[in-house]
């Protein structure tokens, strides 16, 4: 282009550099040459100010292509990324599927301790994680059985109490959360000490009522008075005197569920955050606890106190809290694909019910997109 452009310049001076020569031979003429010296100078500066906007156009649309290409590459990318997380949570709900077959437990059972090779074996649903590559991808998932989850709807005030005080709220901030989480499922309008009904809801920029019945879901714990996102979604506890490293980060969404079984839990589904918090059993124990289940499943409190007998200072207390064999056909699934580099990830959040009398041997009773 700016050859074009020198080109063009070159010309117009050649034909400028005659037609002076030429005035200086015949000056009779020499006003109406410098007239079209004037008018060719005019043509030069306007074919520069062509020249000079046709670049900015050109540029301005390789820069559009460009920028179609990235959206183009950005889109493909998250619709694989999401493929690779819904394939993922597919792969989990049939193994959750499998758990509850009669006849592939019993195949489980007996086989003997060899011939099931890893990947066969049967999933431990306590959060921990099953990677699976694809093909520009990686899925991650991990599911987490509902039993090993702390009952919204039937908790206690005692064990809220004990709840909120691991996850490092003391005095009138506990309080407050634990009386508005009663107060909200209560069917009364009447206000605990630090609770709130629809006076306190209703005075809100964005009113709205107080629900007076069980909760339907646990993202509905962020309408509670006193629940920050912060405490819904993570927030890290306090190290127990004699641990050492980083505290534990604890979301209330994995440990509170609609639907398990009351405020006792399964130690073979509880998470590492709820065997921290609900039953307050040092880090240690819980990854000991973690291990061993991982191999097979606890059956009893004797079972537990054999694998795991550094559990038994701390029996006493917790042994009302734990419950053994508990079937309970509710899990959350959750599921991420992420790119190879690790920079982008699509991710889902569901709660499913295995069901046998179900088409597909299950139903999906709430679903999250976007989840990361």
């Amino acid at each position: 282009m700016w050859e074009l452009v020198f080109g063009l310049g070159f010309g117009i001076w050649c034909l400028e550099f005659q037609e002076n020569k030429g005035m200086t031979l015949f000056p009779s003429v020499r006003m109406t040459k410098r007239i079209n010296s004037d008018s060719r100078g005019v043509a030069l500066v306007m074919v520069l100010w062509v020249v000079t906007i046709l670049s900015v156009v050109v540029l301005e649309f390789c820069y559009a292509m460009r920028t179609e290409v990235n959206i183009t590459r950005n889109y493909q990318e998250e619709l694989q990324l999401y493929a690779a997380a819904q394939g993922s949570a597919q792969r989990a709900i049939g193994e959750l599927i499998l758990k509850h077959d009669p006849r592939m437990q019993q195949l489980r059972k007996t086989a003997k301790e060899g011939e099931i090779p890893p990947e066969s074996r049967e999933w431990v649903t306590d959060g921990r994680e099953y990677r699976f590559p694809f093909e520009g991808a990686e899925g991650v998932v991990r599911a987490l059985g509902e039993a090993g989850k702390v009952n919204l709807n039937r908790v206690s005030d005692a064990v809220l109490r004990k709840i909120m005080t691991a996850l490092g709220l003391e005095g009138e901030a506990r309080d407050i959360v634990v009386d508005s989480i009663l107060d909200w499922r209560d069917p009364d309008d009447f206000i605990r000490v630090n609770g709130a009904e629809n006076e306190y809801y209703q005075s809100l920029k964005e009113p709205y009522d107080c629900k007076n019945g069980n909760f339907d879901s646990v993202e509905e714990l962020l309408l509670v008075r006193g629940i920050t996102p912060e405490l819904f979604y993570g927030k890290k506890i306090k190290k127990m005197e004699g641990e050492a490293g980083r505290g534990e980060t604890v979301a209330l969404k994995d440990l509170f569920s609609i639907y398990a079984s009351g405020e006792q839990i399964d130690i073979n589904s509880a998470s590492l955050p709820a065997l921290r918090v609900v039953l307050g059993l040092p880090l240690e124990v819980c990854r000991l606890i973690l291990k061993a289940r991982g191999e097979k499943g606890f059956q009893n409190i004797q079972d537990l106190l054999q694998r795991v007998p550094e559990i038994a200072p701390f029996l006493t207390e917790v042994q009302r809290l734990i419950l053994f064999g508990v079937v309970n056909p509710y899990y959350t699934v959750e599921a991420r694909g992420k790119s190879k580099g690790g920079s982008s990830v699509r991710g889902i959040r569901m709660v499913v019910k295995v069901d046998s009398r179900e088409k597909d041997g299950y139903k999906i009773v709430q679903w999250l997109d976007s989840f990361l």
